[in-house]
């Protein structure tokens, strides 16, 4: 035992200087054999997390040395027994997004296709987030993808969707995943806007059983922050927002919810004849109509789907049809339908 906590020391030490300028002195045989403490961390995990005797053991041991690396290195991320799972994935964030890290450390998480099943670095299914990356990044020449995202946000999308959805094939780690979106914002430096544009990205994965987890862990995880999906939505174009309601049923409803949200802050002045805010919500009735004119434009069957939802939410409030009385009539009038 006393060998498997002087691993498990290094493991978490290992993990504090993979986020430090220390990391520039890697070559390739230490980021594999980083790797390889971190396989053998998970290792750790899986043996020993249904056996309480020995798990409190090395949770004492992770206590005291994440204490002992906070006063060393105070901006290190504290790692929980929890985490120990996921030992490669947090090494791979770091390397990430850590500035020091070499050139020739970063070219290893994006391996040729035609060495990399010779090469085999370290756990492919880590590894498969930076290939879709790399791969869009070949493909992309002009900035922006299909969806009208910055190049940068859909490769910073993909990675997050994918590392999510590894994470959520797991049963038991939606509050890691949570705590990675956490950590995400905090390091948005209080500017959300650029995160918003990769979540809007790791939000249009291929539609498929894993990606529904992580599309519907995404959103809860917005809907626990006042105001975050009101804020995303905001953040995000009409034509973005379309697209993601199109593809995901989860995101359209939610959207739904907001523009409601955002109509019931608008009223009608009389003096001026227009629809004012009446909060500090910032979105005027023409943006409100415009971004139901993205959804209208999307094609079938969302332009169905937003018709049929306007004509019930105007009959809904009274089926007026004079200006004025109710914000739906007028937004059906705008619109033309």
């Amino acid at each position: 035992m006393e060998a498997v906590l002087t691993h498990l020391t290094n493991i978490l030490e290992l993990l504090a200087v993979s986020q430090t300028d220390r990391v520039s002195e890697w070559d390739r045989h230490t980021t594999l054999r980083a790797f390889q403490w971190a396989e053998y961390c998970e290792q750790l995990h899986s043996r020993f997390q249904s056996n309480p005797a020995v798990r409190s053991v090395l949770e004492a041991a992770l206590s005291d040395t994440n204490r002992r690396l906070r006063e060393t290195l105070p901006s290190c991320s504290p790692v929980m027994f929890s985490e120990l799972a996921q030992c490669q994935h947090m090494l791979l964030v770091h390397l990430l997004r850590n500035p020091s890290a070499p050139n020739s450390v970063i070219r290893m998480l994006f391996p040729d296709p035609k060495t990399a099943a010779q090469e085999s670095l370290f756990d492919q299914n880590s590894l498969i987030t930076c290939k879709s990356a790399f791969n869009l990044l070949c493909r992309t020449s002009d900035g922006t993808s299909s969806a009208g995202l910055q190049a940068e946000a859909v490769v910073r999308g993909t990675l997050l969707g994918d590392l999510l959805n590894s994470l959520l094939s797991r049963t038991g780690n939606d509050e890691y995943a949570r705590t990675l979106l956490d950590s995400m914002l905090l390091d948005s430096a209080g500017k959300p806007e650029s995160l918003y544009d990769v979540i809007a990205a790791a939000l249009l994965s291929p539609d498929d059983e894993t990606s529904g987890v992580t599309r519907r862990c995404v959103l809860a995880w917005l809907r626990e922050r006042e105001g975050g999906l009101s804020e995303v939505c905001r953040s995000l174009s009409p034509g973005i927002c379309a697209v993601l309601s199109r593809q995901s049923p989860e995101f359209k409803q939610a959207y739904w919810g907001v523009l409601k949200q955002w109509a019931s802050c608008l009223e009608f002045d009389v003096l001026e004849s227009l629809w004012v805010p009446t909060s500090d919500e910032p979105v005027t009735f023409m943006k409100l109509t415009d971004r139901f004119k993205d959804l209208l434009n999307s094609g079938p069957p969302l332009k169905e789907e937003t018709e049929a939802e306007l004509k019930t939410l105007k009959r809904e409030a009274g089926d007026f049809h004079v200006k004025g009385l109710c914000i739906w009539t007028d937004i059906i009038i705008q619109l033309k339908l």
